[in-house]
């Protein structure tokens, strides 16, 4: 089966918009932070950001990428990641153009399918959001994404999302795979109780108070902060623009010493 034939096989299986745009809408209401006044590009980041989210950690969804019967034979062993779609729009006042990634060759095809099918569905309701905004205000927006590691255990990849309309919104979401095991990584499962959470915090503000680069402490570390695990085996937290810093600094990445957090961690398997 081509590239093609199994483009074909998931437009044959539409996500009902309609159901899947009031999930963008309550998801929106519930993560809007109330101390900023969010614009249309800000809150469909965070919205489609959730859905995606809700697509990957569900255990039991029905949702299938494609037969397992009709996979994309093996070219190579080697996992990787490549263009599914992209999606594009160009007129006089906007500009869109959203590239999904497709992963193969994963060893846990379940989990391939089910994130595969969260980042189509990602990038429909992204391209869709923009597309409903019918005014003239000049607007853009992009997608890309990139493998930020890929070695014989981790695969990690990166999504970027850019919307503007007089400001600039940026969004990026890591997805960390453990190959040999076939599972999604979070935060709280490198670590053998909730302490780290004290732990970062502390160490995120002392950065944030040594620095004049950065002006807004953080509250807490939650269990879903964004996060990746570097070619070095160290932990990276990811703070979205505008959450420590100036909006004109971009997204801030903070490489945790793993002395700090070596008592915490379950094992040193990912994080050494």
């Amino acid at each position: 089966m081509t590239l093609e034939d199994v483009k074909t096989a998931y437009n044959a299986q539409d996500v009902p918009m309609d159901k899947l745009s009031a999930v963008i809408d309550q998801a929106v209401v519930k993560t809007a932070p109330k101390r900023k006044r969010l614009n249309w590009w800000q809150t469909s980041l965070i919205g489609v950001g959730a859905v995606a989210a809700a697509f990957t950690l569900a255990v039991n969804t029905s949702y299938s990428f494609a037969s397992a019967a009709e996979r994309m034979p093996v070219v190579r062993d080697a996992v990787k990641v490549v263009l599914f779609r992209e999606y594009k729009h160009v007129d006089k006042t906007s500009y869109a153009d959203i590239k999904v990634p497709l992963l193969s060759h994963l060893a846990n095809t379940d989990l391939e399918d089910k994130l595969n099918a969260s980042y189509a569905s990602e990038g429909r309701a992204l391209y869709d959001a923009f597309m409903n905004k019918t005014d003239d205000t000049p607007k853009s927006l992009t997608q890309t994404y990139q493998e930020k590691v890929n070695n014989d255990q981790l695969l990690v990849l990166e999504r970027r999302q850019d919307m503007s309309m007089a400001d600039t919104a940026t969004k990026l979401s890591y997805t960390t795979i453990d190959k040999q095991r076939g599972l999604v990584l979070t935060l709280p499962m490198l670590f053998k109780s909730a302490d780290y959470q004290t732990v970062l915090r502390d160490y995120v503000n002392k950065q944030i108070k040594a620095s004049d680069k950065y002006n807004t402490p953080v509250e807490a570390i939650s269990k879903t902060q964004t996060f990746y695990i570097n070619e070095h085996n160290q932990l990276v937290l990811v703070f979205q623009r505008g959450d420590i810093a100036p909006m004109y600094v971009g997204p801030v990445e903070m490489t945790i010493p793993t002395n700090l957090i070596d008592n915490q961690l379950v094992s040193h398997e990912y994080v050494k």
